[in-house]
């Protein structure tokens, strides 16, 4: 049973929000010193392996991370058994997933995704998505403190090796993806220790057959949300090139790596409203108008100091960066809304409308790739960013109509 007193809920909130800023600030600056090192031709193609990547490990990921969110919330006591199965089910679709992504990388458009950095992508990916439900096991049952530090010292050592490539002037870019293989491989196994220790593994095959039933709604949904964060990456990749895809990557990694921090919110708020609307119904009304609150006032924060704050890109990528500033003044719109949006969906998630929210967020995928097939070749990487905002905006209103229709 989660202890559910306000000062714990703060506690998680604060712990794992203090944790996401330390991880998001030596993301944010690895990832612009690897731009900066690399050029943008260069840094495209190692962000465009990354985004197609990331975009189809849905086929192992499953959307389970949030399954295993809310069932963990839920009931506690089965946690080794929620966490174990779906660990086992993603170490075995995810071999499947790389051996499948690595032998048809041969096909892809080498200028933009040569094989060696989709190699190293595709094993990033996976090792990530391994460490994140691990982490999610954790988060599930409000232990945080542990995931927090762990995030952060990852990041604080991808940072650290970073420096090091550069100061050794190394500009080969699968360089700077081993070292992050390097660090996600050892943070996982970390991570895999303390949970076994604190919470517990089990594979459960009843379990793990309950999981696959039940994923559906929530695999939809992650592919939905990764098409709106990765979609844009792949199709500049596809119709403009690496150089495109080097300057609109900087603006759109820095405004992902800001989302970690509604992300703290959301990864606490899901298991505790689960929680709630289960056992205490007029509480968990009160507890969801609270958390709309509170990420609205972080949305309006971010939003601000992004837009004021966009020019001090070029002082650390150079003049070559130059139009990423424009690019992100544009998207820092994307943190207002999305912070809402990550309010609501914490809501559905709770309340069992994860269906409902996956047909909002296949609305908004579907205008997001029209919308950016019709202008990428008119309006450029700036249109690209406005289409981004404009399905943020799709996404929001949706989730707000589901969570408040027949309340």
């Amino acid at each position: 049973m989660i202890n559910l007193n306000r000062s714990k809920i703060v506690g998680s909130i604060g712990t794992l929000f203090s944790g996401s800023v330390v991880a998001q600030a030596m993301t944010a600056l690895a990832l612009l010193l690897t731009a900066r090192q690399l050029s943008a031709e260069i840094y495209g193609k190692y962000a465009a392996c990354i985004a197609i990547a990331s975009l189809s490990s849905i086929f192992f990921s499953l959307g389970l991370d949030i399954w295993l969110l809310r069932e963990g919330g839920k009931e506690t006591h089965r946690l080794p058994e929620l966490a174990g199965s779906v660990l086992g089910i993603k170490v075995v679709l995810g071999v499947i997933w790389m051996i499948l992504f690595t032998l048809l990388a041969p096909l892809l458009k080498q200028e933009t995704y040569p094989v060696s950095l989709i190699r190293w992508s595709v094993l990033l990916i996976w090792l990530d998505t391994l460490l994140a439900t691990a982490l999610t096991g954790f988060k599930s049952a409000l232990l945080n403190k542990i995931p927090a530090i762990l995030e952060a010292s990852a990041d604080f050592i991808w940072f650290g090796l970073t420096i090091l490539l550069i100061v050794l002037g190394t500009q080969i870019p699968e360089s700077y993806l081993q070292i992050r293989v390097l660090v996600s491989c050892v943070a996982l196994i970390v991570a895999l220790l303390f949970l076994n220790r604190v919470v517990g593994m089990h594979f459960d095959r009843e379990v793990t057959m309950h999981a696959l039933k039940s994923v559906f709604p929530f695999a939809t949904s992650e592919f939905l949300g990764m098409v709106t964060l990765r979609a844009d990456v792949v199709i500049i990749g596809l119709t403009l090139g690496e150089y495109a895809t080097g300057i609109y990557s900087p603006a759109v990694g820095l405004i992902n790596m800001a989302l970690l921090v509604p992300m703290a919110v959301y990864n606490v708020m899901v298991p505790v409203l689960g929680n709630l609307f289960k056992n205490h119904p007029q509480q968990a009304d009160k507890t969801s108008k609270r958390t709309i609150i509170l990420l609205l006032a972080i949305g309006i924060l971010l939003a601000l100091v992004f837009l004021v704050g966009s020019p001090l890109v070029v002082l650390i990528l150079g003049d070559t960066y130059q139009p990423s500033v424009e690019i992100l003044k544009i998207l820092s719109l994307v943190l207002l809304f999305k912070c809402v949006s990550f309010a609501m969906a914490a809501i559905m998630v709770a309340t069992d409308k994860q269906a409902k929210r996956t047909i909002v967020q296949a609305v908004a995928a579907g205008v997001n790739i029209l919308l950016n097939l019709a202008i990428v070749q008119i309006l450029g990487v700036k249109g690209v960013a406005g289409v981004y905002v404009v399905t943020e905006i799709i996404l929001l209103a949706g989730y707000t109509w589901v969570v408040w229709h027949k309340r």
